[in-house]
């Protein structure tokens, strides 16, 4: 049996990372998009992809090389999604490659060759569990760890970004790197994970939030809509992890941001008045978000002062009136994943 190989670390060159899109995709090595079916992870996909084909950075537009995609997906027809999608967003579509064979992640020699044949910068997988082969086992590492570590050879070789799509967990709460479908291996596994999901409080608001990243600052909240059978950027959002694994429901039919909003007016009815360290603890115990707390703020006409400690003060001004009944009209969860179904499908 031959000896272990080793390398002196001085004899190894430095390198910056190299980035389809900094500091959410890197190139050389594995990402993954993980959210629910309502959080319109295709069409995420496809932006990004419609935008790299052109050469232009997601939402900023700014220019870049234009790169080919290899799109392989267990769900997305290529004739009735993905090209009136594609088409929608701008992509160029000779850049566009969709897999029409029957692939595993295992297949290495088929991947390579379609990789070798596209050029591709980015390869997109959608959902990895239908690309994993019947004997792998999401949910154990030691059965994805190989298949993985595969992968990341192949995005090392092609000079490619991996883009790995999943599905989340039933449940609310929690972190978004636990909370999605599989062993925590593969969150373990790629160098950058994406969130995607809704508003807790307006469902037509969606955003990406990034939970992982070994290779730089952790970027900005993107946020985007689809609506009307079309996506569109928003820029940067305010919405945060926490936020996009609150449920859309309280139970009680009240949105998150009329629950925080009825929070404050508890709080601050009849002239009390707190400091916003006191309010913030509070709403933390009661599972509400600092971003929700903000709109709710300004929803409930809360007020701000500093007192002579330099302590912010809030209150609620007088003259603005709050409904006494904050309730509005939304869709329950089920009818909102079958409004939405066909944006993943």
């Amino acid at each position: 049996m031959a000896g272990l190989r080793t390398e002196v670390l001085s004899g190894i060159q430095s390198k910056s990372v190299p980035w389809l899109w900094q500091p959410y995709l890197p190139i050389s090595m594995l990402a993954m998009l993980t959210g629910d079916p309502s959080a319109g992870k295709a069409w995420f996909s496809l932006a990004v992809s419609a935008d790299v084909t052109k050469g232009r950075i997601p939402v900023t537009g700014e220019p870049a090389a234009p790169c080919a995609v290899l799109y392989l997906s267990a769900e997305n027809s290529p004739e009735y999604v993905v090209r009136p999608r594609f088409d929608l967003l701008g992509g160029d579509a000779t850049r566009f490659h969709v897999a029409r064979d029957a692939v595993t992640l295992s297949d290495s020699g088929a991947l390579s060759a379609a990789l070798d044949r596209t050029e591709a910068r980015l390869l997109i997988v959608d959902p990895v569990q239908s690309f994993l082969g019947a004997k792998v086992d999401m949910h154990r590492s030691n059965s994805t760890r190989p298949v993985l570590d595969g992968l990341a050879r192949i995005a090392e070789d092609h000079n490619c970004c991996v883009l790995l799509i999943r599905h989340m967990t039933k449940g609310t709460g929690g972190k978004g790197m636990y909370r999605g479908l599989g062993s925590i291996d593969l969150t373990g596994a790629v160098r950058s994970e994406l969130l995607v999901g809704l508003s807790p409080d307006d469902a037509s608001q969606r955003a990406m939030v990034q939970v992982k990243s070994n290779l730089d600052d952790v970027g900005p909240a993107l946020g985007y809509t689809v609506a009307g059978g079309k996506f569109a950027w928003t820029g940067e959002s305010d919405l945060t992890e926490s936020d996009l694994l609150t449920s859309k429901s309280t139970g009680s039919g009240r949105s998150a941001l009329d629950r925080a909003v009825q929070f404050l007016v508890e709080q601050l009815a009849e002239g009390k008045e707190r400091t916003s360290t006191e309010i913030d603890i509070a709403a933390k115990d009661k599972g509400i978000s600092a971003a929700t707390l903000r709109r709710a703020r300004e929803k409930a006409g809360v007020g701000h002062r500093q007192n002579a400690e330099k302590h912010s003060i809030l209150y609620l001004v007088k003259g603005r009136s709050v409904a006494q009944d904050t309730r509005v009209e939304q869709l329950t969860e089920n009818e909102q994943l079958s409004k939405d179904a066909r944006d993943e499908r």
